[in-house]
């Protein structure tokens, strides 16, 4: 797979019927909701892609991701789904410590990518 990286812009990327998603329960979207509107989500957004592209080949799994910022696996894996799903990121096959690698397009280096499933999403009913 070749992947191109995409160009970036300064508002959050928000691809689940206009939010950056959440987990289900009506908790869970009033904090995405809060979120996408108060900066939080463009702010983790940016420094995620800040970090994987200054990790170049070597990528960033959640778990470093969490260890780097603080934030619990929720925040960090949903960063990371995002900017995946939306082709900023790719998720390479190997796994480091179990966890799933990613790494800005540039760094792929002919390595083999997972790609993301589409389903539907039970929340909102469109496709994720």
């Amino acid at each position: 797979m070749s992947a191109v990286a995409k160009d970036w812009s300064n508002t959050p990327i928000l691809p689940y019927a206009g939010t950056s998603g959440w987990s289900g329960s009506e908790t869970s979207k009033e904090r995405a909701g809060k979120a996408d509107k108060d900066g939080t989500t463009f702010l983790r957004q940016k420094v995620t892609l800040d970090y994987i592209k200054y990790y170049e080949n070597y990528g960033v799994t959640w778990k470093e991701l969490s260890d780097l910022t603080g934030w619990h696996h929720g925040s960090a894996s949903g960063v990371l789904s995002v900017l995946h799903k939306e082709g900023f990121i790719v998720r390479l096959k190997d796994r480091r410590n179990r966890c799933a690698i990613y790494v800005h397009p540039v760094y792929l280096q002919n390595r083999e990518t997972v790609e993301r499933k589409v389903k539907t999403c039970k929340n909102c009913g469109h496709e994720q």
